[in-house]
């Protein structure tokens, strides 16, 4: 009896173990790959879904001498899905912790590809150098891959310097900006690049090469010195491939190359990581917008040509970020170019309040997502506010509020949410507390100044206070190109009763032409001055919603805008 018994379960494991086995493969008999899966040169395809899902978890490698903190990091990459973990380790200046970091670089690499092999972690090199590489010592392997005789010394800050003085002290007493031309610099970069390898980092984003490069016509030294990090990674990282970005989108490993065809210029790098640009909005204090073409930001900008992982683009994928410069400007609540509302990118968005916050990620994403399918948000997870705290914290931190961080932004579960699952369908409704639902509006849009007793109590209210075609933009859920609206309800106040006030409503499949839509218009039973706009059955294809205003300036106020959106296959 005990022998049958036995025999059943081995069959019943066996059983099992051949079910299991048969998940993994798909009916032409292949076994199922993650698209997240490489080894070797990396496709189009994986290298955007991994900066679909990157997060800024500055430093992340220091939290490893925390037990408490490493593990909230850790929960919080697994719930959110992060696949590309930007500026895990890093030196800024203070190389007298180099050998630090590393130990808690390696450390948290193993527990976090122990958490989830697939993740790429991103290191560091800045456009740094300080006169603590002194004390660093050169291993052989640096002069070795040199050509050079190997040397008993350490590293020479002044040997990494522009000879002309540029940039001197630039960071600081002692911190300068180090220049590429120089070997010492060269032999400093490989150094690091190779270290952050051996530890399982594939992915390196490389500072202002610009500022590093200024003596380097052509990028000759920069291209001739990644040439060597990338043949290391091909044959010694962790998956034989190390991405490398830098906050440049004109370089190219081609000298000389006249050629006009996009498929002829090797570019030299993977990818482009660069700050959002978010514009602020004069009318509405404390409130950003995206737009293309601001100041320097490059959206639908980037170069095109031969990938480094080996297939031709026409134009390079990139990540967005909300990046940090200072804090503030020395004057919060003013704006400058680069300074949105008196502060950097993340310091801005720390000061906003919890709900504006996560609206405005949602908005972010979409944005760019609808503008420029080469672009991804890097979601902010964990970074410095320099001179410009909120409260107790010098740090934005968006995991959930903790034992080991109890007073911190938890931002997480929207950031998890954005890269979920979007819904077929669904209603967007914008009660105007701030701009984040909208899409887009034209330059002379304020909120209504007038007391709100009048309007039923309605204190957010949108209008024009000029009467030259001023709008506001409305669209549905990106929901990978597929989202579309199949219904609008805009709930209006009119301080004059004249026909010549109303509203003109206007559909689009593209954001470009737009064709004049009449929505049904009834009184609202509530207030004799309210009216209700609806719509439906629109073209085919329409995503966008503009409604412009009389030019009557003042007369008409939105109060609510509900926008119904469901996804179709076009």
């Amino acid at each position: 009896m005990r022998k049958r018994i036995m025999v059943i379960v081995v069959v019943g494991l066996l059983a099992g173990i051949v079910a299991m086995a048969a998940d993994k493969f798909k009916g032409n008999g292949k076994q199922e790959v993650s698209g997240y899966a490489f080894d070797g040169h990396m496709s189009q395809e994986t290298l955007n879904r991994y900066l679909s899902r990157s997060v800024k978890i500055l430093n992340l490698a220091f939290f490893n001498e925390d037990p408490d903190k490493k593990r909230e990091w850790l929960r919080f990459i697994a719930n959110t899905g992060a696949k590309h973990i930007g500026r895990a380790a890093i030196i800024w200046t203070d190389f007298e912790a180099d050998e630090s970091m590393f130990t808690g670089a390696g450390q948290m690499a193993q527990a976090v590809h122990d958490q989830d092999p697939e993740i790429i972690l991103q290191a560091a090199i800045f456009e740094t150098t300080a006169q603590s590489v002194n004390h660093i010592q050169i291993p052989a392997w640096v002069f070795e891959e040199f050509g050079l005789q190997p040397e008993a010394r350490n590293f020479s800050y002044e040997a990494m310097l522009y000879p002309d003085g540029r940039y001197l002290d630039n960071w600081g007493a002692g911190k300068s900006v180090p220049d590429i031309t120089q070997q010492e610099t060269q032999l400093f970069f490989f150094y690091r690049a190779k270290r952050f390898v051996d530890l399982g980092y594939e992915s390196i984003h490389m500072g202002q090469v610009r500022l590093m490069g200024e003596k380097d016509t052509g990028y000759v030294e920069w291209n001739r010195l990644l040439k060597r990090i990338r043949a290391y990674a091909a044959e010694h990282g962790r998956r034989h491939n190390v991405l490398l970005d830098a906050h440049l989108n004109e370089a190219y490993d081609d000298e000389g190359s006249t050629s006009s065809n996009t498929s002829d210029r090797k570019l030299t790098f993977d990818f482009v990581g660069y700050p959002a640009r978010n514009k602020p909005l004069p009318r509405f204090p404390g409130e950003t917008k995206l737009e293309l073409d601001f100041l320097d930001s490059f959206y639908r900008k980037t170069i095109g040509g031969l990938n480094p992982q080996g297939w031709v683009s026409s134009h390079t994928p990139y990540l967005i970020e909300l990046d940090n410069y200072g804090g503030n400007n020395g004057n919060p609540g003013k704006s400058e170019p680069f300074w949105p509302w008196g502060y950097d990118e993340i310091a801005w968005f720390a000061h906003q309040s919890d709900d504006y916050r996560r609206s405005w990620l949602t908005y972010a994403h979409d944005w760019i997502q609808t503008n420029d399918p080469n672009g991804h948000l890097q979601m902010a997870a964990y970074n410095t506010l320099g001179n410009a705290p909120v409260g107790s914290n010098d740090y934005y931190n968006a995991i959930q509020p903790s034992e080991a961080y109890p007073s911190s932004f938890g931002d997480e579960e929207t950031i998890k949410t954005i890269w979920g699952q979007s819904k077929e369908s669904g209603t967007i409704e914008d009660e105007l507390k701030d701009l984040t639902r909208t899409y887009r509006l034209s330059s002379r849009m304020i909120y209504d100044p007038r007391p709100s007793s009048a309007f039923g109590g309605d204190e957010k209210r949108l209008t024009n206070e000029s009467g030259k075609s001023e709008y506001v933009i409305y669209k549905a859920p990106f929901a990978s190109g597929k989202g579309v609206l199949s219904g609008f309800k805009v709930e209006v106040w009119l301080t004059v009763n004249d026909p010549s006030v109303d509203l003109q409503f206007y559909v689009s499949a593209d954001d470009d032409i737009y064709e004049i839509y009449t929505p049904d218009r009834k009184a609202a039973e509530s207030a004799d001055n309210k009216t209700i706009y609806t719509g439906g059955y629109f073209p085919k294809g329409t995503k966008y919603l503009k409604i412009r205003f009389s030019d009557n300036p003042g007369a008409a106020q939105i109060g609510k805008v509900s926008l119904k959106y469901e996804s179709i296959d076009e």
